[in-house]
């Protein structure tokens, strides 16, 4: 099927599932992998479904917890990646292909795989700033298993942003400290890795 791992047995059930009922749902043309769980080499089990619908008023199945599943409208799967859409970018990249139909998503890796535009660093670099300023207001109050998750959430915004400015596409986010190093970045992949390694079980794509 594509995956590494599974999070939970019951994402793999759900998962096993869904797959079987696409075939006959001609709303859906494409169903992608991503997450850390599709990742070689990597701990986490986080995994992510991409699916492309051609209405997604239509779209009624619902995932567990452990599976995050995001649609997509058809008509605006190119214009969206041509735009830099993170998460359609990383589909494009790394993404494992579960289903399509007409070779819906052939025809988008044909298109944009040698050529995929980078995500924004500009708004990479402002989400890092929003999740920044909570650090230190959680930290005043006590509760630094949320501070921690807030600067996790900060390193992998910023790593995103320091890659994309060294043209290197970001991988998943335990892969983000390592991918930092070979451009040069160690402190920022030291600091990185020691929050990952804190708290571990925050380590998701």
């Amino acid at each position: 099927m594509g995956f590494l791992r599974w999070p939970t047995q019951r994402a793999k059930q759900w998962v096993k599932g869904f797959l079987s009922t696409v075939e006959s749902d001609a709303n859906i043309l494409a169903v992608i992998a991503i997450g850390s769980s599709v990742r070689p080499n990597v701990t986490s089990l986080d995994l992510d479904l991409v699916v492309i619908c051609q209405n997604l008023a239509s779209f009624s199945h619902c995932p567990p917890m452990e599976v995050d599943l995001r649609k997509f409208d058809a008509a605006d799967v190119r214009k969206e990646v041509q735009s830099g859409n993170d998460l359609l970018g990383w589909c494009v990249k790394f993404g494992v292909l579960l289903f399509e139909r007409s070779a819906f998503w052939t025809d988008i890796l044909r298109e944009y795989s040698n050529h995929l535009p980078f995500p924004s660093a500009e708004v990479a670099r402002e989400r890092a700033e929003i999740t920044k300023q909570p650090v230190e207001n959680l930290l005043s109050i006590g509760d630094t298993e949320a501070a921690l998750e807030q600067e996790i959430s900060y390193f992998t915004h910023l790593a995103r942003a320091v890659l994309i400015e060294h043209a290197v596409y970001p991988a998943s986010r335990p892969e983000l400290p390592n991918q930092l190093r070979e451009i040069g970045e160690t402190e920022l992949a030291d600091e990185f890795s020691r929050a990952l390694e804190s708290y571990p079980h925050t380590i998701t794509s």
